[in-house]
Order: structure tokens, then C-alpha cells, then sequence
């Protein structure tokens, strides 16, 4: 990743400006060590304008380095908030599509996918949400269920928001009785939500897939399975 790569040129400067310290550092101790050369140098004018020059270029060098250490400090700052706004949704904080493919990647590679679960959970009132009550209203409305969906799956596994209105959560090891426990954790969560802001409520659709009933051998066809029944309803 490129932001790797700012940490491996980083560790080169490092090394560089470590090694120019050492350089100093024995050049000075050998010139006080040496009376008869210190004596030559600092008598000689030639000799001294040499090692002034010397110095200067030494000390110039570390001031480069340490400016350059700055500037890529910056850049991995910056490299850093690009990879957050390309893998995570600014509105949630969650895993965005982008994000949600990355992981699949890794799901992808996987040969052992025979207890992984798959879940999708859609708000259903967000086109009327927008047109009644604004479009803040709709991003506030996702925010929190988002908030709602990450609390509900801690600990279950990878959560995600793959679209405008749809979120994914994957588990690894995940029997009929797992998923049906997290179900009921978001169904409380939703309905104590639902107590304290009746207006708009929060509706959510939500259909899974488990492979231990699939029994499918890769981690797309599992997630091709999932929306395929979604769309069917």
C-alpha cells in the first residue's frame, strides 16, 4: 500500500540521518582526540575553511533530512485520510463499498467458508424519509441505524455499508442459532430506537444466508446467493 511505502522511505531517512550523525560525531572525537591535527586544522586557514565548509554541508544535510522527515509526515497524514474517505463511508464511519470488496477479497481466498453466515439488512423508508422530511433527516436516519447495526454485530464479525441503503454483516463461524441471536439483538435495539423516536420509525428488511445449509464453496457464490434473494424478496 502506499502508505507502506511512506513508512519504508521514512525508515531510509531515518538510517540516513542516523549515519550522519555517526559520521559527525567521529569526526569531531578524532579531530579534539588528535592535538597535533586539531592544532594543524585550526592554524591552517586553508585546512579550516575546508572543514567549515565541511561542517556546513554536514549540518546542512541534517536539515534536509529533518525536513524531509516533516514532509512525510504530511504525506502519510494525508495518505492516511485518503484510504479512510476510499474504504470507509463519510456518512457512517463504516466500510464502504470499496472497503466491503476489499474484505470480500479476502473472503474470496479462503477455501473453508462451510460455517460462514451472510446477512443483509436494508432500510426500507429512506426514499420517503428524504422526500418527507429532508434530505438531513435521511442521512440522520442512516447514521443512527448505523450506530444501532454496529453495536448490534460487535463482536459477530465484519459489518459494512455496500450501498446507499443496504448493510452487510459477514460471519466466520456462524450456526442457525448465531445469526438468530444477533437477529434478536437488532430487532431489540431497533424497537427501543423506535420507543424514543416514533417519528420517522426505523424500518428494516433483513434476509441472510447460512453456508452450513448452502453448502456452497466459495465466499462470492455465497454472497451472490444473499442477493439473489434479496431482489426475489
Amino acid at each position: 500500500m502506499k502508505t507502506d511505502r511512506y513508512h519504508n522511505f521514512k525508515l531510509f531517512k531515518l538510517i540516513q540521518l542516523i549515519l550522519l550523525v555517526l559520521f559527525g560525531i567521529a569526526f569531531f572525537s578524532y579531530l579534539n582526540l588528535d592535538p597535533v591535527l586539531s592544532n594543524n586544522v585550526y592554524s591552517n586557514r586553508n585546512l579550516l575553511t575546508i572543514c567549515v565548509f565541511l561542517w556546513g554541508f554536514m549540518l546542512y544535510s541534517v536539515i534536509c533530512l529533518i525536513a524531509d522527515f516533516s514532509q512525510l509526515q504530511k504525506e502519510i497524514i494525508n495518505a492516511h485520510k485518503l484510504n479512510q474517505q476510499a474504504y470507509l463511508d463519510s456518512l457512517t464511519g463504516l466500510p464502504n463499498r470499496n472497503g466491503c470488496d476489499v474484505m470480500f477479497g479476502k473472503y474470496t481466498l479462503r477455501r473453508d467458508i462451510g460455517n460462514m453466515g451472510c446477512a443483509l439488512i436494508a432500510l426500507t423508508r429512506i426514499d420517503e424519509i428524504n422526500y418527507s422530511h429532508g434530505r438531513s433527516a435521511g442521512d440522520k436516519y442512516i447514521r443512527d441505524f448505523a450506530l444501532i447495526f454496529e453495536g448490534a454485530a460487535s463482536g459477530y464479525g465484519f459489518v459494512g455499508r455496500n450501498s446507499g441503503n443496504e448493510f452487510l454483516l459477514v460471519i466466520e463461524n456462524c450456526p442457525e442459532s448465531r445469526m438468530q441471536e444477533f437477529i434478536e439483538k437488532l430487532k431489540t435495539a431497533v424497537d427501543n430506537y423506535n420507543k424514543e423516536n416514533p417519528d420517522p420509525l426505523m424500518d428494516v428488511k433483513l434476509g441472510y444466508v447460512l453456508n452450513e445449509q448452502e453448502k456452497l464453496r466459495d465466499f462470492p457464490s455465497l454472497i451472490s446467493t444473499l442477493y439473489s434473494r434479496e431482489r426475489q424478496g
